[in-house]
């Protein structure tokens, strides 16, 4: 289970480095737009308030994983019935709430699409709404690919904690207990 662990949070790492790097690169779009000239002042704004988010997600979550990491890996050696039984009931929510998230983001982006045409000669309108537009599409591509990634973690919870997990010296020594 630890192998199974790690491959999980390592993406989650992983995953929060790249929406940190792609909100780098908005921002520094976003300042490339900023000036007058181009008309875009609002798209750059609104680029730039999405990038800044884009950064924060992707540091929050780079940053909180080892440490979560460091608790759950104590608690499965310490634990394994407690550590299946709260950590499948975690991932359980995480994976209902991630639905529900791509739902509301296929939405918004359904709405800042349809504003974004309607309102083409509103520059104000139209690029808040293609900035927002953006935006989304990247949260909804992280959060697909978190999900599948959280569904196969969900499922190797689900595999080890029905079979009763590791036996505890096999957890403390860092084993899955799995055949090789």
């Amino acid at each position: 289970m630890n192998e199974t662990l790690a491959t999980y949070f390592d993406g989650e790492k992983n995953a929060g480095l790249l929406v940190a790097g792609v909100g780098l690169a908005v921002l520094g779009a976003a300042a490339v737009l900023f000036p007058e000239r181009w008309g875009l002042r609002s798209f750059a704004i609104t680029l730039a308030v999405g990038g800044v988010l884009e950064v924060a997600l992707g540091v929050g979550l780079y940053s909180k994983t080892g440490p979560q990491v460091a608790k759950l890996v104590g608690q499965l050696a310490s634990d394994p019935a407690g550590f299946y039984a709260t950590e499948q009931a975690r991932m359980a929510i995480v994976q209902r709430n991630f639905a529900y998230l791509e739902f509301g983001w296929l939405a918004l982006i359904g709405s800042c699409a349809a504003v974004a045409v309607w309102k083409k000669h509103a520059p104000g309108a139209s690029g808040v709404a293609l900035g927002l537009l953006l935006t989304v599409v990247v949260i909804l591509a992280f959060d697909l690919v978190a999900e599948r990634r959280g569904a196969v973690y969900l499922d190797a919870l689900g595999r080890r904690g029905a079979a009763g997990g590791p036996a505890p010296a096999a957890a403390a020594a860092g084993t899955t207990g799995a055949p090789r």
